[in-house]
């Protein structure tokens, strides 16, 4: 009977420690599963590198206004400009890595890397999602001698070193596709670096500045005042905003140039985090109101998952080996 009893107890004590222990097992993998899913709690913030007001801001602001119903957090945009970039790609390079520090990553980030001395790397960065590849247009200020692509090449081969030519930053797109059709068309200019497109348009539409490579969102509006026009495009094809306009190719300069932008974390950030993030701002590209506030700005759409990402960021890093200085 004892023997039964003893038997009887240690069946009983065995199922106890096997429930127990089942049940903290499932404790702990809901805790694990719940801090992944729980993400976000709060706002997150991306910090735009750029001044307010160019192509950059619009692009994380857009973004980043329509991605909140799809995150369940307030997205704040952060402008940390100066150093042609470098002051915000290194705020964000050095974030921590849970989430809440993004970084609007432009092609600056592989020239300042490569070229400018900062801290960080391009692989400091783990791409998120891309959302644009903008082409690259010429703009003149609206007093310039020269109306196309031609006649600007004519002019600087007459006056060697006298045109001045802004761009944001000096290792962007922009500033790459200028030194791109400089060497192409063998001209010499003078190129003035500015903190954001902005401040370069500014400089084109006062006066100060006689042509910029930029974004056709950056330049619109001083397109439509009559304070700008626009010389050529860095395109394949010609724009849907501005059919009349002919490409460079068209014009016997065979450069294509696109400025491309999308949303980067901190090297480490675990990969369910760049998940939830990746599935969120997707879902705020593909939305309707969305694509219709960045056709307003002339925002060109093209949506990269972070492989795609990936991909052409290391094309661009070919491109800057060969262009950048």
């Amino acid at each position: 009977m004892r023997n039964k009893l003893n038997g009887l107890l240690l069946a009983m004590l065995f199922v106890t420690f096997t429930v127990l222990t089942g049940c903290n097992a499932e404790k702990a993998n809901g805790e694990s599963n719940k801090g992944a899913t729980d993400y976000p709690t709060k706002p997150i913030k991306i910090i735009n590198p750029f001044s307010a007001g160019g192509s950059a801001d619009n692009t994380s602001r857009i973004l980043g206004q329509h991605a909140q119903e799809f995150l369940g957090e307030s997205v704040v945009i952060e402008n940390r400009d100066g150093g042609g970039g470098t002051i915000g790609q290194t705020a964000g390079a050095k974030a921590k890595n849970d989430g809440y520090t993004l970084t609007l990553m432009t092609s600056s980030i592989v020239g300042n890397a490569l070229y400018n001395n900062v801290s960080f790397k391009v692989d400091d960065f783990e791409p998120i999602i891309m959302v644009v590849n903008d082409p690259i247009y010429l703009i003149a200020g609206k007093d310039a001698p020269y109306d196309t692509l031609e006649e600007f090449v004519d002019y600087a081969k007459a006056h060697p070193g006298e045109i001045n030519v802004g761009v944001n930053g000096t290792q962007t797109n922009p500033a790459i596709a200028n030194r791109q059709v400089s060497e192409t068309a063998d001209i010499e200019v003078a190129t003035i670096p500015f903190d954001g497109e902005s401040l370069a348009l500014a400089a084109v539409a006062g006066g100060h500045v006689d042509v910029m490579y930029g974004g056709y969102s950056a330049f619109e509006s001083q397109l439509h005042s009559g304070n700008v026009k626009v010389l050529t495009i860095l395109s394949e094809e010609r724009s849907e905003e501005l059919p009349d306009i002919p490409t460079a190719i068209e014009s016997g300069i065979d450069v294509v140039s696109t400025s491309w932008r999308g949303i980067g974390a901190p090297k480490g950030t675990d990969p369910e985090i760049i998940k939830i993030l990746h599935e969120g701002f997707k879902q705020a590209v593909e939305s309707d109101a969305y694509n219709e506030q960045m056709k307003k700005v002339g925002i060109n759409l093209s949506y990269g998952d972070p492989e795609k990402f990936q991909e052409v960021i290391d094309q661009s890093v070919e491109i800057y080996e060969n262009y950048g200085q």
